[in-house]
């Protein structure tokens, strides 16, 4: 649970669990090895200084030593376990590491990975990780309260049973994950605590960070767009004349304002990366970045009788106290060596820092409210929107290492590619929660007339102090019985020491999170894939009633991956079944109880394919059935005088926010004149905002195109998003609101290379 999450609940109580999340990943360029096998050939400058841990990476990358050695003489690094691509990595990556921490092919992965690298999203000019999720099946993107990404991995949302790692290293909190500086998304479905630890119940995102070449590069970039949308990214990259370090400076300057009134949006970010290649076993990759991101947040339109008012989709019914200022930064460092041909070594050093003051208006309803003239005698109603003052000063701080080795070996005819792992981590939440009274406004003609000081109620601030030691040792095992057949094998021991002194609570847990996955694959063009994982999350320290019990996630999968016109199509079919156990439900009154259920079971079909050189398609369909197997809550029932709190059986709704069904499909053609044209479409089916199911967002199709120019090393793009003006809405605050969709926008920009 996340204070993202608390917030839209509105409860006087905050989730304590996200602090145990304990992660662990591949080296973060890795990924990018894995993610660009495809177009090592091309990229000989860059696999010159590669190799992977798989024999088929190690072949590609000597065959384009070979070939480079043929055309210049530079000076030879044997192993670096980082692969560099100029320009953009393949719309259809043959490769991941999320699955298992090494680089292993997806036909020979034992679950539908989602992936999508830097040539996409800039094509479609997304700005954020969850703009570029639309790309990934059975993810449902929704608006964050304008201030974070929020979305739903079949049909489980993202901030309770979903876990960000950057670089392999878990992100506290919720915020926006910004793209200028990220070449790869991952995305495991399912239950992941066999290598990532305690919070992915249902998917774990890895957002890979472009890392140092070994070349001298710049790239510089600007785009302006409708509503004074202004950004500007720079990529600087210098690399020493003999080659053995090189430096990369990322950074962005964002000006946002939206077509609703008074919300606007400022980010500016730097992440400077040294890489030193040591020698010709071994390298260090420093990296720092720091994100600063204010914005006004946005709870949208007030709901009356579970109807949209006729007002403005502009109007704005927040407080001007209402704020967002989040300061993020980031430290992390990656050692790999190779100790001999059979055993790598490489440990992850990372520290994650969160500072976040939120303060957003919550729409507690719309009531009639009578209106008497001069004389006392009523005249009448008017609808008036009434209002509370959320506030949360946050500072989250992560810190944490994982130490790896990695053996090759042989047990008679059966081979092995086995990690073993080690994870130290402490994380800390150090944390105020308010509440605060507003005034009404009036429906349709609002006047604000709040002003400080803000009365405060009483018995609703919160403070914690909390801290969580994680000590976890893990281990997969990638074994081939025959060429055809494997058989992949990993769990996860997680020792949790959690204590809040400003609570006076301490409690230590041990889970262990078990994995099983199978692929056989008689030939080149089919594999058949199946796979059971299950995970956890700690008891939140809310839980007021009953036994404490960590919340479980577990799934089964299954499916078939399909390779077409000599590997340039790729298609997967999988079904699934997962399930989450002992969810916490936070209370209107406050209290938290673990009575709560949910299942998703459902299937998807991936495709993507590059036919001929120049274009590309990416499509994706989805069909879930998501439902509330076990969930009772209180409800404030304003029926009554005065209001109380009434038990409510919610077993047998639909989840929030997750549809039956969703499509997506984008196609792209670049001309060998330059000229490069896409476009693609989406369409979500009916949701609803809230388990109470009273409110269902109607279906809707959007379409978005591109069109661009490439002329020596200048581009130009222009990006039109909701092609068609189509009026929808999404997440807002809460339960009683809605946020309208903007109506057509334009994205005109450019880039130079040097």
């Amino acid at each position: 649970m996340t204070m993202a999450f608390f917030l839209v609940l509105a409860m006087p109580a905050l989730a304590l669990a996200q602090p145990w999340q304990a992660a662990g990943v591949a080296a973060q360029s890795a990924g990018a090895a894995a993610q660009s096998a495809g177009a090592a050939a091309q990229s000989s400058k860059e696999a010159e200084q590669a190799t992977s841990s798989t024999s088929q990476a190690q072949q590609a990358a000597s065959e384009a030593e070979n070939e480079q050695e043929e055309e210049q003489e530079a000076p030879q690094i044997r192993d670096i376990r980082f692969v560099y691509v100029e320009g953009s990595l393949p719309y259809v990556p043959s490769s991941n590491t999320i699955a298992t921490k090494l680089p292993l092919e997806l036909r020979l992965t034992p679950f539908n990975v989602g992936s999508v690298t830097d040539a996409l999203f800039e094509d479609q000019y997304s700005q954020v990780l969850s703009q570029t999720l639309v790309n990934v099946s059975n993810i449902n993107i929704q608006p964050g309260f304008g201030v974070h990404d929020f979305f739903t991995i079949r049909g489980f949302d993202s901030l309770s049973s979903g876990l960000i790692l950057t670089d392999g290293a878990s992100e506290p909190e919720s915020t926006f994950y910004q793209l200028y500086n990220i070449e790869a998304v991952e995305v495991l479905k399912g239950p992941s605590g066999f290598l990532y630890g305690s919070n992915p119940l249902a998917g774990t995102v890895n957002l890979v960070r472009k890392q140092p070449l070994p070349r001298a590069a710049t790239t510089v970039a600007g785009n302006f767009g409708s509503y004074q949308n202004f950004q500007g990214t720079l990529d600087f990259n210098y690399a020493s004349p003999n080659r053995d370090y090189a430096f990369r400076l990322n950074g962005l300057a964002r000006d946002t304002d939206s077509f609703r009134d008074e919300k606007w949006s400022r980010t500016f970010a730097v992440n400077p990366a040294f890489t030193w290649w040591i020698d010709g076993a071994s390298s260090l990759n420093v990296n720092f970045e720091y994100v600063d991101a204010d914005a006004m947040p946005d709870t949208g339109l007030p709901l009356y009788f579970n109807n949209v008012p006729d007002v403005p989709k502009e109007r704005n019914y927040q407080s001007p106290f209402d704020t967002s200022e989040q300061g993020i930064f980031r430290f992390q460092t990656d050692y790999q060596r190779d100790v001999n041909d059979a055993v790598k070594v490489r440990n992850k050093l990372y520290y994650r820092d969160l500072n976040w003051l939120s303060a957003g208006t919550l729409f507690v309803g719309v009531f009639p409210s009578p209106q008497f003239d001069s004389g006392g005698m009523p005249v009448g109603f008017e609808e008036e929107v009434a209002r509370s003052l959320i506030v949360v000063d946050d500072r989250q701080k992560y810190a944490g290492n994982q130490f790896e080795t990695i053996f090759e070996f042989a047990t008679g005819s059966v081979g092995h590619h086995l990690l073993a792992g080690f994870e130290l981590a402490r994380f800390g939440d150090v944390y105020t929660f308010d509440v605060a009274l507003l005034p009404n406004l009036d429906l349709y003609d609002p006047i604000e007339t709040a002003e400080e000081p803000l009365y405060f109620l009483p018995n609703q601030s919160l403070v914690g102090d909390s801290r969580s030691i994680v000590a976890a040792p893990y281990v997969i095992d990638q074994i081939w019985f025959a060429d055809q057949f494997q058989l992949l094998l990993g769990a996860r021991i997680d020792h949790i020491d959690f204590k809040d002194d400003a609570n006076g609570i301490s409690r230590t847990d041990n889970e262990v999170s078990p994995m099983v996955g199978a692929v056989y694959a008689p030939s080149e063009t089919v594999s058949l894939f199946a796979n059971y994982s299950r995970s956890f999350a700690p008891p939140v320290a809310r839980v007021q009633d009953g036994e404490r019990m960590p919340e479980e996630g577990r799934e089964i999968e299954g499916g078939v991956k399909l390779y077409l016109l000599d590997g340039r199509a790729k298609t997967t079919f999988a079904v699934y079944r997962l399930e989450r156990e002992n969810i916490a439900i936070p209370d209107d009154n406050g209290f938290t109880q673990q009575i709560g259920d949910q299942r998703s079971t459902g299937f998807e079909i991936d495709f993507a394919a590059e036919p001929q050189r120049g274009l590309q398609t990416v499509a994706s369909y989805a069909y879930n059935e998501a439902v509330l197997t076990r969930f009772t809550e209180s409800v404030l029932d304003f029926t009554t005088f005065p209001p109380g709190f009434i038990t409510v059986d919610r077993s047998g709704n639909t989840p929030a926010f997750a549809p039956a069904h969703l499509f997506n499909f984008w196609v792209s053609k670049i001309f060998p004149s330059g000229l490069g044209v896409g476009g693609g479409g989406r369409y979500v089916s009916e949701q609803f905002i809230a388990e109470d199911n009273e409110f269902v967002l109607d279906g809707v199709l959007t379409f978005d195109a591109v069109a661009s120019y490439s002329f020596a090393a200048w581009q130009v793009q222009l990006n039109l998003k909701n092609l068609t003006d189509r009026e929808y809405y999404g997440r807002a605050f809460g339960a009683n609101s809605v946020i309208p969709a903007p109506p057509i926008t334009f994205h005109l920009g450019f880039n130079a290379r040097f």
